[in-house]
Formats: structure tokens, C-alpha cells, sequence
């Protein structure tokens, strides 16, 4: 009997495993299933590796805190003789930028140099155009109704955008510089060198009709001339340079960022004058003072009596004036110098003038002729004609 019992107490206990097993796994499954649907069970093991993890971190950020502040103890001097450096380089700079400014302003009011200053005009959002009639366009969301008109220039923070080219009422459609539509006048910083930047669909524009191009320095600044009327002067543009296809181009300035927000300013377009100016009325000379004759087509005289040259420049005019002074200098011609020998010594005048050959000549040459410009002024009275003798039959006197 006792064995029977034991039998029966013995079968029972693979029974209660099997059941703790199938248990088991039944959770396992509810779980699995429960997980998908609310992600309950993953949310709490994330809750406690984080919370174990934190713990575990914490020691690690304070080793990393400690090593950072050692390292800016000893790092902070040279970094903070480094930064007064240069805030003693940009004070020299400060005070010469006011010393410049105030002698630009003396020479101005000095000369009367009317400044152009740029206005403040309009800021506003700028995006890209894909689907319009340029290659290179963009859209402002600034129109008529804020006062933007055509040809208004377009800037952002480090240079030239483009200009306005259509305006709507409430956005305008924006040119840019690499657009191959555009032309604008820039000249160098340094050099002066005039040129066009022209737009050919590239990031680099091409400095077309260079005045100078042995001048223009690689790396140079180049800015807007004003030479348009339209471009405001000194605008950045960018930096000259040799591309190469052995050709200068901009590296545009407006490039260095990402255009987003821009501002328009109105053109610098001078106006033309619209009166007429006459010339001043003089006012009449005082009373008792002769009047000077103002000479014949503004020159004057060569000598008392000569012709000058006549107001109406015709060949005919200008050849009587020829002829006429010609004759006037013939009439009175001066008298010629009678040469003289300086090398000629007392002995030899009186010698010349005991034989009658002038002063310096030799003895054994025969005198020169005189000519009649040597014949003394006042000439002899002629010498009455000979008497012709009375004929045979003629009564003697």
C-alpha cells in the first residue's frame, strides 16, 4: 500500500512543471502581443536602462567636467593675450577710421563735394525662380505697393545681388549677376581698371572690355564705378582672379552665404537738367575809361598795321590775310647791318682807308664791288649833258 501511494505523490510533479511551463509562455505571448500593440513593455525596459545608465554616466561627465576646466586654466592665458591683441590692433584701427573720416569730411565741405550716401530703402525675403524667363532670376516679396520700382539695386549682407527688372504689386522679379542678361560697370579697388561684369550662367561672372588688364591685380577687390547712372559707386562685387580658361572673372561676394534676406535701394539715377543756363550779362565799364577794340578773331597783332587772322576761317580769308601782311612787310623793310671785322687793328683802318678797300682785307686782294645798299644816302646832282657844237650855217652865239 505504501508503495502504491509513493507512485501516486511521484506522478504528480512532472505534471505541475509542464503547467508552469505552458504558464510561462502563455505571458510570454500576452507580452509579445501587447508590446506591438502599446509598446508598453519596450517603454519600460528604455525607462530603466536609462535610469541605470544615467547613474552609471555620472561619474564619467564629472571626470570629462574636471579635464575641460584644467585644460582652460592653463589654455585661458595665451587665449587671453591672443584676444587683447587684437582689441588693441582694432582700437589703432577705430581711431584712424575717425581721423579719415573727419579729413574726408573737411575735403568736402572744403571742395563741395555733394557725398552720395546710400539710402536705407526696404528689407524683404528673396527665393530662387525655376520657371521663369531667365536662367538666373529670383523673386522678392516686395512690389509696387511698398514703392519698389524697375532698376532698384538688390543687396544682402556681403555684397551685389542684382537689380529689379519687373515689378509687380506685391513681388518683383529680381536679375542677378550670373544671370547672362546682366551687365554691370565695376572697377578695381586699387588699380581703377574699368570693366563690365557680364553674366554668363556661371558662379563666376566674366570681366569683359578690361581697360587695363596688365594692371588689374589677382585677388583684387572689385566694386561698383557708378558709371551707369543706375549702380550706386563702391557696391562690393567680389574678387578678381585668372580662371582657368586663362580669363578674368568675379568670384561674387554675394555668394559667400546663402541669400535670403535682402534689402532694395533705389537707383542713383541723376536727373538731366531741364532749364536752360545763359550766360551771364556783364556789367558795362565805368564811365571814362577807353575802350580797348578786341582784335580780329581773337589774335593779336603781330605789328602795327599787319593783318590778323579773320573771325570767318575761310581759305579765301585766310590767304588775303597772307598776302596782306606779306606786302606790309616788304614796304618796310628794315635796314641791313653793315658787317664788321672785330679782328681788324688801328694800322689796318687806316690802312683801308688810305686804298679804299674796307677793314680786314688783304693787301694783295682787289676790293668787293659795293653794292648799291652801301651807296651813301644823299647822292650827287647829275652832271649837265656836253654842249653840241652850232652847225656851219647857223649863226655863231
Amino acid at each position: 500500500m505504501a508503495r502504491r501511494s509513493n507512485r501516486r505523490g511521484g506522478g504528480a510533479g512532472p505534471l505541475i512543471g509542464v503547467a508552469v511551463l505552458t504558464a510561462l509562455i502563455s505571458v510570454g505571448a500576452t507580452l509579445v502581443v501587447t508590446d506591438q500593440r502599446n509598446g508598453g513593455v519596450a517603454g519600460i525596459a528604455s525607462d530603466v536602462a536609462g535610469t541605470v545608465g544615467g547613474v552609471l554616466m555620472t561619474p564619467v561627465r564629472w571626470g570629462e567636467g574636471i579635464a575641460s576646466s584644467v585644460s582652460a586654466f592653463f589654455g585661458g592665458a595665451a587665449l587671453n593675450h591672443k584676444l587683447m591683441e587684437e582689441n588693441r590692433a582694432l582700437l589703432q584701427w577705430r581711431d584712424q577710421a575717425k581721423a579719415m573720416a573727419e579729413r574726408l569730411d573737411a575735403y568736402e565741405k572744403l571742395h563741395g563735394i555733394k557725398a552720395e550716401q546710400l539710402p536705407q530703402g526696404l528689407t524683404g525675403r528673396l527665393i530662387s525662380e525655376s520657371s521663369g524667363p531667365f536662367s538666373k532670376s529670383g523673386i522678392v516679396n516686395l512690389g509696387a505697393k511698398a514703392g519698389v520700382k524697375v532698376n532698384w539695386i538688390v543687396l544682402n549682407q556681403n555684397g551685389l545681388v542684382g537689380r529689379v527688372i519687373a515689378v509687380g504689386s506685391d513681388t518683383s522679379r529680381v536679375l542677378f549677376l550670373a544671370d547672362g542678361d546682366s551687365r554691370v560697370p565695376v572697377m578695381g579697388e586699387v588699380t581703377r581698371a574699368r570693366a563690365l561684369v557680364t553674366g554668363d550662367k556661371t558662379s563666376a561672372p566674366r570681366l569683359a572690355h578690361l581697360n587695363t588688364p596688365t594692371l588689374m591685380r589677382d585677388g583684387e577687390r572689385v566694386m561698383t564705378s557708378g558709371d551707369d547712372g543706375i549702380f550706386p559707386r563702391g557696391l562690393a562685387v567680389g574678387q578678381a582672379g585668372i580662371a582657368p580658361d586663362k580669363q578674368w572673372r568675379v568670384r561674387l561676394a554675394s555668394n559667400a552665404a546663402p541669400i535670403d534676406f535682402v534689402r532694395l535701394i533705389p537707383p542713383s539715377n541723376f536727373p538731366p537738367p531741364v532749364d536752360a543756363v545763359s550766360a551771364p550779362a556783364l556789367a558795362p565799364p565805368p564811365a571814362g575809361t577807353a575802350a580797348v577794340p578786341s582784335p580780329q578773331g581773337g589774335v593779336l597783332p603781330l605789328a602795327p598795321g599787319a593783318a590778323g587772322v579773320p573771325s570767318a576761317a575761310t581759305p579765301e580769308a585766310i590767304r588775303a590775310a597772307q598776302d596782306t601782311r606779306a606786302s606790309s612787310g616788304a614796304t618796310a623793310r628794315p635796314p641791313q647791318p653793315r658787317p664788321v671785322n672785330f679782328g681788324a687793328t688801328k694800322s689796318d683802318s687806316a690802312a683801308g682807308e688810305a686804298t679804299g678797300r674796307p677793314v680786314g682785307t688783304p693787301a694783295g686782294a682787289s676790293p668787293a664791288p659795293k653794292s648799291e645798299a652801301a651807296a651813301p644816302a644823299t647822292a650827287s646832282p647829275p652832271s649837265p649833258p656836253p654842249a653840241t657844237p652850232p652847225t656851219s650855217g647857223a649863226p655863231k652865239q
